[in-house]
């Protein structure tokens, strides 16, 4: 048994948007995106994102050697932060 499903076509006219079916993207937002796109290239080239990744690996490592200590830290930062966010309610 088959169903037909209506399938309405995407290409109509919206108002508000523009022929290519595009919205114009403002001066300013254009300005920000392209700032936050320049300040993550250069984290991302520079000695902190390397540092990142080099930590990264080693809690890796770590976990993959020492699987029931990585649980047991894990469940006590659990258990602490879950009373320390309760005590604030």
């Amino acid at each position: 048994m088959e169903h037909q499903i209506p399938v309405e076509s995407m290409e109509q006219e919206q108002p508000g948007v523009a022929s290519s079916g595009q919205q114009e993207i403002p001066e300013q937002v254009r300005e920000i995106s392209d700032r936050i796109a320049n300040a993550y290239r250069e984290f991302k080239e520079g000695e902190v994102y390397e540092k990142i990744l080099e930590g990264r690996e080693t809690a890796r490592d770590y976990i993959i050697k020492n699987p029931l200590a990585s649980l047991g830290y894990a469940l006590g930062a659990g258990l602490f932060l879950g009373l320390l966010m309760k005590r604030n309610k």
